[in-house]
């Protein structure tokens, strides 16, 4: 039998890319919220059902988002790493794409909200 192979992290590197794992979990959460408040904005019937408190966790799910991208995900520096430098910045990198593609989702549905409140 071969030994098997596995890659070793520095501890700086397995440091970020812990990091990272816990903030796409976050991502991961964001995004099934996102989810839901498109299928209720798909489901209703007429927009004298909106009911407010959707509005509000629209706009605090953009709030949280904008907030992870600006403070959190910025602020992962991958310069420094060696040994997990390159999957730490494609992750990061990746993390960034879906948080600004969740971002502008959410300010669709706050438009279509606000767009169907305004036909009521």
């Amino acid at each position: 039998a071969r030994p098997q192979l596995t890659r070793q992290f520095s501890i700086a590197s397995q440091k970020t890319h812990e990091t990272l794992e816990q903030i796409e979990l976050e991502v991961i959460d964001m995004q099934r919220v996102c989810d839901g408040a498109e299928q209720t904005l798909q489901e209703l019937a007429s927009p004298d059902n909106l009911d407010p408190k959707l509005r509000n966790q629209l706009a605090q799910l953009h709030g949280n988002a904008n907030k992870l991208l600006a403070t959190r995900i910025d602020a992962i520096l991958t310069g420094d790493l060696v040994s997990g430098k390159d999957d730490a910045r494609a992750k990061r990198k990746a993390l960034i794409q879906k948080v600004e593609k969740l971002i502008e989702t959410v300010e669709g549905q706050v438009k279509r909200f606000d767009q169907m409140r305004a036909s009521a």
